[in-house]
C-alpha cells in the first residue's frame, strides 16, 4: 500500500509538534497518523528524532554566468548538496539572453537542470530585455507556471530605470512578483574604477566601492517605484540600515 513509512517521529509542523507516523506513496506523504502498520513498505524509525518538511531556497545561483566566469556549483553538485543539508527544494535565477522571451529562456534553463537536478526546483527569470513584444512575454511566463521575476539594477546585465519600471509595471496586470537586487550601479562602477586607478585592489576596496548607502539609495528609489505602479516587490538583499528602515516604513504604510 505504502511505498514508505517512517515510524515513532516527532512530526514538526508550521503550527504544531506531535509524535506521529508518516506514509509516502509514490513520492508523496498519504498520511500521517498515530501508528501506520509497514505492511511491507520501506520503513524508517525516527524514534528520538525529528521529522521536518524539507527546506525551501528561494535564492540560488547555480551554474551562472557572471563576470566572465560561472559559478561552482552545477545543477547536480548544488542540489546534491542541498539534498544534504535538508533543503529539498531550490529556486534558481533563469537570465534571460537579449531578444528571448521569458518562456524561451525557462525553457533552455530547464534543459540544463532537469537531467542533473536532486531535488525539487523552479525558476526566477532574471529580465534583461523588454523590447517589442518580450515584455508582453512576461504575461506567458506566468502561465507557463513562473510568476516571479527579477531585475538587477547593477552589473553590466542591469536594467534601466525605464525598463524597471515597465517590468513593474506590467507585473501589476499579470499578478506577478518583482524581486530586485538594488544598488546605484553608476556609484559602483566610479568607485571601482577610482580604486583600480589608485592600485587599491584588495577584498577592502570591494567593500569600499559599494558601502552600505549605495544599496541603500537603490532600495528607497525602487520601493518608490513600486508605490507609484502599486505593484508588488520583493528586495532579494537587504544588507544596509537605510533600506531596512525604508522598507519597515513602507510595510507599515501597507504597501506589499
Amino acid at each position: 500500500m505504502y511505498d514508505l513509512v517512517i515510524q515513532n517521529g516527532t512530526i514538526i509542523t508550521p503550527t504544531s509538534t506531535f509524535q506521529a507516523d508518516i506514509a509516502v506513496k509514490d513520492g508523496k506523504i498519504c498520511t500521517i497518523a498515530t501508528s501506520i502498520p509497514a505492511d511491507g513498505a520501506k520503513t524508517v524509525d525516527a524514534a528520538g528524532k525529528l521529522v521536518l518538511p524539507g527546506a525551501i531556497d528561494p535564492h540560488t545561483h547555480l551554474a551562472m554566468p557572471f563576470g566572465g566566469t560561472i559559478s561552482a556549483d552545477d545543477y547536480y553538485a548544488g542540489t546534491r548538496a542541498a539534498v544534504c543539508g535538508g533543503t529539498t527544494t531550490v529556486f534558481d535565477f533563469a537570465l534571460q539572453d537579449f531578444g528571448e522571451s521569458m518562456v524561451d529562456t525557462i525553457k533552455r534553463r530547464d534543459a540544463l537542470c532537469a537531467p542533473d537536478a536532486c531535488c525539487d526546483y523552479a525558476f526566477h527569470i532574471g529580465v534583461k530585455d523588454v523590447h517589442g513584444k518580450l515584455l508582453d512575454s512576461m504575461a506567458d511566463a506566468v502561465e507557463y507556471g513562473v510568476p516571479s521575476f527579477k531585475v538587477f539594477m547593477v552589473y553590466d546585465f542591469g536594467v534601466t530605470d525605464g525598463v524597471f519600471f515597465q517590468v513593474l509595471n506590467k507585473s501589476k496586470e499579470i499578478g506577478a512578483l518583482i524581486g530586485v537586487h538594488a544598488e546605484n550601479n553608476e556609484m559602483v562602477n566610479t568607485l571601482t574604477e577610482q580604486f583600480i586607478s589608485e592600485g587599491k585592489t584588495s577584498a577592502w576596496y570591494h567593500y569600499l566601492s559599494r558601502p552600505e548607502w549605495v544599496e541603500g539609495e537603490a532600495d528607497e528609489r525602487a520601493i518608490n517605484w513600486a508605490k507609484a505602479t502599486g505593484a508588488e516587490l520583493y528586495i532579494v538583499h537587504l544588507a544596509n540600515q537605510q533600506g531596512m528602515e525604508a522598507v519597515v516604513r513602507a510595510k507599515s504604510e501597507g504597501y506589499p
